[in-house]
C-alpha cells in the first residue's frame, strides 16, 4: 500500500487548510493541547520533492513536546502539496 501511495500524485491544498490540518494533529499529540497556532513556509524544490514544512509551533511547546508534534507532522509534507496560487509572485525587476 506504501508503494501505491508512492505512485498517486500528492493532493494539492491551500496554505490555510495545511495550517488548520497541522494544528489539529499538533494538539492531538500528547502535551500539544496548549498549541493555538502552526504556521508553514513554502520551499522552492528543484525535483519533486516537498514544496512546504512546518516553520512555527505558537506557544513554542517544550523542546520533548515539540520534538513529539513535528515528528506527527512530518508526514504532511510528503502527502500534501502547497497551492500554486498561494505562492506570492516573485519580486523581480522587470525583465526589458
Amino acid at each position: 500500500m506504501r508503494q501505491k501511495r508512492k505512485l498517486q500524485q500528492k493532493r494539492t491544498k491551500s496554505r490555510a487548510w495545511l495550517e488548520a490540518e497541522c494544528l489539529k494533529i499538533a494538539r492531538r499529540t500528547l502535551g500539544g493541547s496548549e498549541i493555538q497556532l502552526v504556521t508553514i513556509r513554502r520551499l522552492h524544490p528543484k525535483g519533486a520533492g516537498p514544496n512546504w514544512k512546518v516553520a512555527d509551533i505558537i506557544p513554542q511547546p517544550t523542546a520533548p513536546v515539540s520534538e513529539v508534534v513535528r515528528a506527527a507532522l512530518a508526514h504532511l509534507p510528503d502527502a500534501y502539496h502547497l497551492k500554486r496560487s498561494e505562492w506570492p509572485e516573485a519580486r523581480r525587476a522587470p525583465f526589458y
